[in-house]
């Protein structure tokens, strides 16, 4: 018995570990590509309200439920096209495995990004997609319409904030 409980223990550490490294290299990447950013030539369009959350079914990375949002999205990026470069970060409800919401956040934000380039909008637009999976959530509640809240993926401007929290 105790042999199981310290297997689950170095199991688990494992995996946080696993999760802050990764949670570590995303904030030093983002950090370094900040800075690497130019400088606006004056004031650009606000993403603030003019960009749409998108959101996704359960378990699900490559479908929207809402497909308005991703047209309206891309119609106003295209629309502004001195905006500055855009972060998507997509997110996870907080069912699942930590690693698991990681990656399938990731993809959201990968999927999202690859739409909006399908619908026109020039893909250097876009400096960095983040996956924070269950991170950030916007209703801590537990049943399905707080978790439809959380599944999903937001543009922002990345020189506003280092991270972005839920409104």
């Amino acid at each position: 018995m105790e042999l199981t409980t310290r297997n689950w223990t170095i199991s688990y550490l494992t995996k946080v570990g696993v999760c802050l490294v990764l949670l570590l290299g995303v904030m030093v990447a983002t950090a370094a590509a900040q800075s690497a950013l130019p400088a606006p030539s004056g004031p650009a369009p606000s993403f603030g309200g003019n960009v749409k959350a998108m959101y996704f079914p359960f378990d699900i990375h490559n479908r929207v439920v809402n497909p308005p949002a991703l047209d309206e999205n891309a119609a106003w990026l295209k629309a502004n096209p001195d905006a500055k470069p855009a972060w998507i970060q997509g997110y996870a409800d907080p069912r699942g495995d930590i690693v698991y919401n990681l990656v399938l956040s990731y993809r959201r934000a990968q999927f999202v990004k690859a739409q909006l380039v399908k619908r026109g909008v020039d893909e250097s637009r876009f400096g960095y997609t983040t996956g924070w999976g269950e991170l950030y959530q916007t209703c801590d509640k537990e049943h399905e319409d707080c978790w439809q809240k959380n599944r999903r993926a937001d543009i922002i401007d990345p020189q506003t904030t280092m991270f972005h929290f839920a409104q």
